[in-house]
């Protein structure tokens, strides 16, 4: 279970037992100390934790004692997944957010018997939650139970919580009304400007306008962004779109509700999409002329070898006006959750850092975006531009591959250079009898691939050579990746298990 789920729960045994489950599910095999590191608690605690996992995932996981630590095995994946869905069943949290969420609020006393907690316990409990809201900008009220705020914010706030945390039997899911609403929408408004956005995102956004508003919370967006919204014609099906809406959950959708939905529909974009795609939506959204100036100096601050630098341009403008346009809603609706903002200072660290005194220093950042948001802002900015790196940027190599030995190890070997390194490098199959100082020469051969030493030793100088063993393992592609994409290995560690 993510961080952020974690860190609203109450019961701190499970807690303990789903960040054991987190850190194994990561690495299989851990020691005591790293465990009990991620725990925060002692080894007798840990002990006895590991002893209960046992117990309550028997026949579905084993944890083998190990000379280190522990080793970490699943047997039935699917019984796994649902039992450990299953262990929040009873956590406060999933109650109470639920029935904010509905508008079915109660009184302390009244979650106090629901809960069986004392009212004291109760209000402990809460005063922890009010810490974790504060990135949201709300506050939790306790007569009735309910949330004190934008209701902007308090949606942001779901959508994280039920849509981009983990699942477990309390989550709260788009009914097949609002998903075959979607498609209808979808249908009706036939514009690339939709295209990007993901299917079950578009159906979480519409499920929690529709719940929300029609019990009376509805949206305000600002007079700019709803200007902006009608000048681009997304709301010229206004009438059809609440038909839809009348249709299948009967009541009437406020246009206000239409832009709000509609702006978080076109701000959801992949960098996949196509360039006339992205190059649209600058043109037509982007209405602040410093965000070019922003994306050129950054761009500037971090370029490097891309095959288009145009496309490039285009993505990182996409980025910092789509960034602008949720602001324009509210500042919160860039927050990401901690287990997101984690994971880029822990695997880009160096990035994260440049790119945050970036837009700490940069006159023009401070002029047009608020700030309040850094860490969540410089974690988007950083994992969009590696994925942009990833996407459109490396040396296109011309590589030379030739195997030696066992026939069907050799085509298995070959067969994985071709899948993976043909898309993106010229590759060239020669036989020992063709391969030459003259080859290498005449096709420009930038690498050589081989598990033949021979080859390795004859040609060392006349071109850089990745030497396999006879039978490539594990450790063999990760030294072939780190040549040919070091980056990658911050995420893809191959082994041989």
């Amino acid at each position: 279970m993510k961080t952020f789920q974690l860190k609203f729960m109450r019961n701190r045994a499970l807690i303990r037992w789903l960040q054991l489950l987190n850190e194994f599910e990561k690495s299989p095999s851990c020691t005591l100390g790293e465990l009990a590191k991620v725990t925060n608690s002692s080894t007798r605690t840990l002990i006895n934790d590991i002893a209960n996992l046992r117990e309550y995932f028997h026949g579905a996981i084993v944890i083998h004692t190990a000379q280190i630590g522990y080793f970490f095995e699943e047997i039935d994946h699917d019984d796994y997944r649902k039992q450990k869905q299953a262990l929040v069943k009873d956590e406060p949290i999933f109650m109470i957010l639920e029935s904010i969420f509905f508008n079915e609020l109660r009184t302390l006393t009244d979650w106090s018997l629901i809960l069986d907690l004392s009212e004291q316990a109760l209000i402990s409990y809460l005063k922890k939650i009010q810490h974790f809201l504060m990135p949201f900008d709300l506050q939790i009220n306790t007569n009735p139970v309910s949330f004190v705020g934008s209701e902007i914010d308090i949606r942001k706030f779901f959508c994280l919580f039920y849509y981009e945390s983990d699942i477990n039997v309390n989550t709260l899911f788009p009914s097949i009304y609002v998903q075959d609403a979607v498609i209808e929408i979808t249908d009706l408004l036939e514009t690339r400007a939709f295209q990007s956005s993901s299917f079950s995102y578009f159906a979480y956004i519409l499920y929690i306008s529709v719940e929300r508003s029609k019990r009376g919370f509805t949206v305000k967006p600002s007079a700019l962004l709803s200007a902006l919204v009608k000048k681009n014609e997304l709301i010229l099906n206004f009438k059809e779109l609440k038909e839809i809406i009348r249709r299948y959950f009967h009541y009437d959708f406020p246009e206000e509700e239409a832009v709000y939905l509609l702006t978080c529909i076109i701000c959801r974009r992949k960098i996949n999409s196509a360039s006339q795609s992205s190059e649209a939506f600058c043109q037509n959204y982007n209405l602040w002329p410093e965000i070019k100036q922003i994306t050129a100096d950054f761009y500037t601050q971090n370029k490097g070898n891309s095959f288009d630098e145009h496309k490039d341009l285009l993505w990182l403008e996409s980025f910092f006006t789509v960034f602008k346009l949720r602001e324009l809603l509210s500042p919160t609706m860039n927050v990401n959750i901690d287990d997101l903002n984690n994971f880029v200072k822990e695997k880009f660290a160096d990035e994260y850092r440049k790119n945050r005194q970036f837009l700490l220093t940069y006159p023009l950042v401070k002029t047009l975006y608020s700030l309040d948001h850094l860490d969540d802002f410089c974690a988007s900015l950083t994992l969009h531009m590696e994925a942009i790196m990833e996407e459109n940027w490396g040396s296109r190599q011309t590589i030379a591959v030739i195997f030696e030995g066992n026939e069907y190890v050799c085509e298995y070997a070959e067969s994985i250079l071709r899948k993976y390194l043909s898309a993106h490098h010229d590759m060239y199959y020669p036989d020992s009898n063709e391969l030459s100082h003259h080859y290498l020469e005449d096709k420009n051969i930038s690498l050589l691939i081989t598990n033949y030493s021979e080859y390795a030793t004859e040609y060392l100088l006349d071109v850089e050579t990745i030497l396999l063993k006879s039978i490539p393992d594990a450790a063999d592609w990760n030294r072939l990746l780190n040549r040919i994409n070091p980056r990658i290995l911050r995420l893809v560690v191959l082994d041989n298990t």
